[in-house]
């Protein structure tokens, strides 16, 4: 941490109860009041300094300072500067301080060199450089929104933490862990909602972070200050006032996140997505904010669970919101018919009739035919043989493919003799019988052998 150390001279200040003064030997000649604490100090070195003073004390030696920002402790280095005691400033008070010399006028004005000057070339020089010092200014800026505002010291710290950010080369990359998140997600998800979401604006228009992980750094946010969305999602409790104000804050930082979700279709997940439009279907959120979660929510509907779509349900007829499913599915459905994606038809059995079993059967019988495996054995052989094939075609194609035998001379017991006994089939028997074999030395002649046979 930075500091920064002004003024030289030994601290004289001491504190009697409710008064607060300063060792000298001249007497005070102002009072200042401020949060139930009475300074007494002098006019001549605050007037010097401080054009506030210096108008109010034209009217009484007693001034009185209502909702000073920093309070008495900011008042009293600032009274310290003024008398040259040595006040030392970092990320703690700067804030504080710069508010307290703003009002104070302490500005250039009022004298050459004066605190507000010197507090914002610390700031642009030291503390909006360095990563922690930088988010601990911002955090700062939350407790005097007003003037910080004012004096454009909110938008220097948001610009500079969004610097740190998107620049690789500031080195504040140094401090990253082994999570998967970014290394800067968990330390931004420490500040307001107010200030985180300037905070991601800046760092989405910057354009050099990538869409996943400003998705993770919404989902590391949520799950720092919704803890039941990053689980389950969100349920509510009411139970007195106080419950009331955290529905609220909680539906307002539902709306803030659903605001910063990136373009890019996975940049977050279809889980995430569903668990924030539980919580905004809980907590009441906005319509908007329903429909842009339901709209992203569609385009990755194929990624989500079915305990995801489980949506509890405000009312107290039902258990789960069916209303907003179907929302997501008729989005789901537009998306579809806009890319011109034809939506699936059923089968014909869901159609509202039932199929015949003679058409489930020729469906199933057609279907065993086309799973046969093709005939392996040479054409010549399936038709010179005349029987029937083993191919995928059925009986009665084969014998249409074989040739018929011949009538007249051309039937003869040789053709049957060279089919070797394969001849047509003629109500499930063969034709005829083989003849005997005849033993080689009966002298029998062929042509013997083939009368014989024809008989």
């Amino acid at each position: 941490m930075k500091l920064m150390k002004l003024g030289a001279r030994p601290d004289t200040f001491f504190t009697s109860g409710p008064v607060r003064s300063v060792y000298t030997e001249v007497a005070t000649d102002l009072e200042i009041l401020v949060d139930h604490f009475l300074f007494r100090l002098h006019k001549f070195p605050l007037l010097s300094k401080c054009l506030l003073l210096q108008a109010l004390c034209a009217e009484s030696d007693a001034i009185e300072l209502p909702g000073f920002p920093g309070g008495a402790e900011a008042f009293e280095a600032c009274a310290k500067f003024c008398y040259g005691i040595a006040v030392t400033v970092g990320a703690h008070n700067a804030v504080p301080l710069r508010c307290a010399a703003a009002r104070l006028g302490m500005t250039e004005a009022a004298d050459r060199g004066n605190l507000g000057a010197k507090l914002d070339a610390f700031l642009a020089s030291c503390l909006l450089r360095r990563w922690r010092d930088a988010l601990a200014v911002l955090s700062a800026t939350a407790r005097h929104a007003a003037a910080c505002e004012e004096l454009g010291v909110t938008s220097r710290c948001v610009e500079a933490v969004a610097i740190l950010i998107t620049d690789p080369g500031s080195g504040a990359s140094e401090a990253a862990g082994c999570s998967s998140s970014p290394w800067w997600a968990r330390d931004v998800s420490e500040l307001g909602v107010d200030l985180f979401w300037r905070v991601m604006v800046a760092v989405r228009a910057a354009g050099t972070v990538k869409g996943r992980a400003v998705g993770d750094a919404l989902k590391v946010y949520a799950r720092r200050w919704l803890p039941n969305v990053a689980r389950s999602g969100y349920l509510v409790e009411q139970t007195d006032g106080s419950a009331d104000v955290a529905a609220t804050d909680h539906r307002f930082l539902v709306e803030t996140i659903a605001s910063l979700l990136p373009a890019e279709r996975d940049a977050v997940s279809c889980s995430f997505l569903l668990k924030l439009l539980k919580a905004a279907n809980a907590l009441c959120a906005s319509p908007a904010t329903k429909a842009e979660l339901t709209r992203r929510a569609a385009l990755q509907l194929e990624d989500a669970s079915v305990s995801d779509l489980l949506i509890p349900s405000c009312a107290s007829e039902t258990l789960y919101d069916v209303d907003a499913v179907m929302a997501i599915l008729e989005e789901l459905a537009l998306r579809q018919a806009a890319a011109g994606i034809p939506e699936a038809s059923p089968p014909p059995h869901a159609r509202g009739h039932r199929r015949s079993r003679s058409a489930e059967s020729s469906e199933f019988e057609g279907a065993r035919r086309s799973t046969r495996r093709p005939c392996t054995r040479p054409r010549t052989s399936c038709c010179r043989s005349g029987s029937s094939c083993r191919c995928s075609s059925s009986r009665t194609r084969a014998r249409r493919r074989c040739p018929a035998p011949a009538t007249g001379p051309a039937a003869s017991p040789a053709w049957r003799v060279a089919s070797r006994g394969c001849s047509p089939r003629r109500g499930g028997r063969r034709a005829a019988r083989r003849p005997p074999r005849t033993s080689r030395g009966s002298g029998a002649s062929p042509a013997t052998t083939t009368g014989a046979w024809r008989v």
